[in-house]
Order: structure tokens, then sequence, then C-alpha cells
């Protein structure tokens, strides 16, 4: 008689979860993956080059890095104090409005949130010069440590069954305000124990808590 294997069930991994739509997101798996529900999911990331405002200074800006801990939206960088020759300070604020640590020109800028160098130009920087960061979220994929492209960071969990094999399919992730049953998720193969307790953590910052 043939043994049957009974596959993983849609929301299987969930313990409990917020109230109405708050811990689930609709979005699309990108082409090429073929997931079980309870997969801890990357999503892919990109933040565009940083555009400067209509700024006195002519100093440049390095192609922007993410973070773990970056956001959707519009990073802003402001020129407060442009009293120390070369080395302006501009302050950083994320998309929500979050004030982080000052950037220093000249200095190379490094956050969980976004990552770049401001170098000096011929002409200095003024205060109230400006850079902004565009950060886009696009498509979910299987999370995978060694990437490069956003999903080497945990954030989120498919709910249910997924084959984008040849190409992009809707899902629905678990995205915040839920905990779940660790020994329910699935992973990538090959990904270590060290490398899923530092997703686990990416995970926990956004409220999606293992028990």
């Amino acid at each position: 008689m043939a043994t049957l294997t009974e596959g993983t069930h849609a929301g299987e991994y969930i313990i409990s979860e917020g109230n109405g739509r708050i811990s689930r997101e609709a979005g699309f798996l990108a082409s090429g993956n073929n997931l079980s529900a309870c997969t801890v999911l990357g999503q892919v990331t990109s933040a565009s080059a940083a555009t400067a405002g209509s700024n006195t200074g002519d100093g440049t800006a390095s192609a922007p890095t993410v973070g773990t801990e970056v956001i959707n939206g519009i990073y802003t960088l402001t020129c407060t104090d442009a009293t120390t020759g070369d080395s302006e300070i501009f302050s950083v604020v994320t998309p929500l409005g979050t004030a982080l640590a000052d950037l220093t020109v000249g200095v190379a800028y490094a956050s969980s949130h976004v990552n770049l160098t401001l170098t000096a130009g011929s002409t200095a920087f003024v205060v109230g010069d400006t850079w902004t960061i565009d950060v886009i979220f696009s498509e979910y994929g299987e999370f995978n440590a060694g990437a490069s492209d956003g999903t080497e960071v945990a954030k989120a969990i498919l709910y249910a069954a997924v084959d984008a094999t040849s190409a992009e399919q809707k899902c629905v992730v678990t995205a915040r305000s839920t905990e779940v049953r660790a020994s329910d998720l699935i992973w990538k193969t090959g990904t270590t124990e060290a490398q899923k307790v530092v997703a686990i953590a990416s995970l926990r910052s956004i409220d999606i808590i293992s028990r």
C-alpha cells in the first residue's frame, strides 16, 4: 500500500494573531519559487540612488545599500550643521519620521536602515541641503541568508502554499503581530542554526514571535 505524506496546512504555524487583517498581507511570490505554507520569507528590496535636492553644495553620494530594519518609503537627509568645513552634519529621517543617527560628510554612514557616504565637492553643503533615498519592497522570496537582494532578511511567513515556478503569483503572508510555532517553520535547505537565530530575531523586530 502506498504511503501518503500529509503536507503542511495553511496557517498551521500560527498560535495567535491580531484581530481583523492586522497580521496578514497580500503580496506576490517571485517567479522561481514553489513553496509550502509555513516557509520563512524575505522580500526583494531596492534602494534608489541618492537624489540631491536643490542644493548649494555640489558634493556626491555613493550608491546606498539597506540594512535589516529598512522600511518602505523615502529616507530624507538634511544638512543641519555646516560649520565643520568639509565634514558637514546631516540628519537622517526614516519614511515614518523617526530620526536616526546623524551622518557626517566624508565618513561612511552605516545603520540598520540605510548605508552610504556623502563626499564633499568644490562647493560646501549649507544648512538645508538635502538628499533622498527611495526604498522599495517588491516580491517575496524564500529566505536566503546568502542572498544580497533583500531576501537575506526574514520579513514574513507564507500563509498558504504557492507555486510560482514559472511566473510571479499572488500570495498571503504573515507580516506582523503574530505568535508562531517555531517547530512548524520551513527553511531553505542549507540554512544553518545560527542563520535561523538571526532570522528569528529579524521576525521578532516586526512582532512575529516564535515560541
